[in-house]
């Protein structure tokens, strides 16, 4: 897909994914039902009311690609070896969602030849919009304003911000973080690491657990737009049409290539792998 079309198609979908953020946003102010999925992760009906709206707005602007959810029941990874496909997930950050938090999210990403190469990141409970379509081509929006291009980050901080899942973490990361010290660790739920990232509000994001492909390529398309890089934890370039399964073994998004060749440096020097790879997270909550 051309810079001009993936434009007019990130355009065009930026209204549904308002309107699912808001409509869920309106849930969970007026109390939801929450379940346990087969996989084990939650789902709510705000999950599945944006799902509803996300899914209507794909089809009715790009009938044409194959869209994957991850609330759609009849999910098949095939479409991701393809050329092309649209990867939806409805409420990013569910378990902070469940527990009144704002870091939730809404999130698609356009996934050509394995890569995102567009995306949307809305967080409706701060009115924060970030999407991408191309090289250089990453923006920031806060409520009605206008959208504000993200530039590179050029000047690297001294002690850098550290991002970390609030909900996935593991002794693992505990070692990582202290061999990156000295940093600023802060703890968060969501996509919304990845958008902080491609921001400059952030300077890298450590994931060294699983996680599912809609978790991560809208993010990946933003961040690497303004100039970012998210690799896998083997040092390459996060790619989508390799796993059958759908998951990311891993990975670092951060604001350069150095950060990140800093950070997988540490991560190599760690100690094996423990079998609890979702143990409470120690570290203090900001």
């Amino acid at each position: 897909m051309d810079l001009r079309r993936r434009k007019r198609l990130i355009t065009e979908l930026i209204p549904s994914v308002r309107r699912a953020g808001d409509a869920a946003h309106a849930l969970q102010r007026r109390g939801i039902g929450a379940r346990i999925k087969a996989d084990k992760s939650p789902v709510t009906s705000a999950d599945l009311a944006s799902h509803e709206i996300l899914l209507e707005g794909c089809h009715s602007l790009v009938p044409d690609i194959p869209v994957l959810s991850e609330e759609d029941t009849m999910l098949a990874f095939g479409p991701l070896a393809g050329e092309i496909a649209l990867l939806l997930d409805p409420l990013d950050g569910t378990k902070e969602f469940i527990c009144g938090r704002d870091d939730f999210t809404v999130n698609i990403a356009l996934v050509e030849a394995g890569f995102p190469t567009a995306g949307v990141v809305y967080a409706p409970a701060v009115r924060r919009l970030f999407f991408s379509y191309g090289r250089h081509r990453a923006f920031s929006q806060s409520s009605a304003a206008a959208p504000c291009p993200i530039l590179p980050q050029a000047d690297p901080r001294s002690a850098p911000i550290v991002l970390v899942s609030r909900s996935h973490c593991d002794e693992r990361t505990e070692q990582l973080l202290q061999a990156l010290r000295p940093c600023e660790v802060r703890q968060l739920g969501s996509s919304l690491k990845f958008a902080f990232v491609a921001a400059g509000e952030a300077d890298v994001y450590l994931r060294l657990g699983p996680m599912m492909v809609w978790d991560c390529a809208a993010g990946q398309a933003i961040v690497e737009a303004a100039g970012g890089v998210v690799l896998g934890l083997d040092g390459n370039r996060l790619r989508y049409d390799r796993s059958e399964a759908g998951r990311v073994e891993g990975l670092v998004a951060a604001r350069s290539g150095e950060v990140a060749a800093r950070v997988l440096a540490a991560s190599r020097s760690l100690e094996p792998r423990p079998s609890a790879i979702d143990a409470p997270c120690l570290l203090h909550p900001r």
